[in-house]
């Protein structure tokens, strides 16, 4: 299950045993990327975002079970995702972003999850929108189903845009006749942006180098 939009794709389904990390990561920060990589295993996925090659948020979901999912942000997260990276065959994408969207994904790797694989259609649609806009809600709807994603982001109970397959940014408006609200299955998850995210998912300044040999080492005894 995807995290999130691919926006404008690089690359895509890149076996990470075949590349040299955390040389590829840091190749990135060299290159001053904007835009995030995505990671996938058989029981989960990640996301390392970057704007203007410096690393600012990192996300891991894996799954246990139909029920329960651990979700980690950060540093955590980083380490997850190396230890994935160096444990079972994970595939990599890269997919480029605005600069200043990327706080938009920061905001989403640090939110706090409320609500998860709601069915849209079974929904009072009316009625979530009016309580969002009573409770000034600030963070994103994800609407997911199969391997498609869509994110609305608000703010103090405004919708502020989409965020869409091939999209670098926020989008004003969204096709109708293609949303994925049409698809049958389509579900919806309900992540409130976090107020203390900045400390709780710590990332900035993290020796990319010295997590990865930590990770190694662990694995490695």
């Amino acid at each position: 299950m995807r995290l999130l939009p691919r926006g404008k794709t690089i690359k895509e389904q890149l076996d990470t045993s075949k590349l040299k990390m955390p040389d590829a990561l840091q190749k990135m920060c060299a290159n001053h990327f904007s835009g995030y990589l995505s990671f996938e295993v058989a029981q989960g996925n990640g996301i390392i975002g970057y704007v203007k090659g410096q690393i600012v948020a990192a996300l891991w979901q894996r799954y246990v079970g139909e029920e329960r999912r651990e979700r980690l942000c950060g540093e955590l997260a980083l380490q997850m995702i190396f230890r994935e990276v160096q444990g079972d065959k994970c595939l990599m994408g890269v997919y480029r972003l605005e600069d200043d969207f990327i706080s938009y994904v920061r905001q989403f790797c640090q939110a706090k999850v409320e609500a998860r694989d709601q069915l849209v259609e079974l929904l009072d649609i009316q009625r979530l929108m009016a309580r969002l806009k009573k409770e000034q809600f600030s963070g994103c709807l994800r609407l997911h189903s199969a391997d498609r994603v869509e994110l609305i982001f608000y703010s103090e109970g405004v919708a502020h845009g989409f965020f869409c397959d091939g999209s670098m940014g926020l989008s004003a408006e969204i096709n109708i006749a293609t949303s994925i609200a049409l698809d049958e299955r389509c579900m919806v998850d309900i992540l409130r942006a976090n107020p203390t995210g900045e400390q709780d998912c710590r990332i900035r300044g993290v020796n990319l180098e010295k997590v990865w040999l930590q990770v190694w080492r662990d694995l490695n005894p």
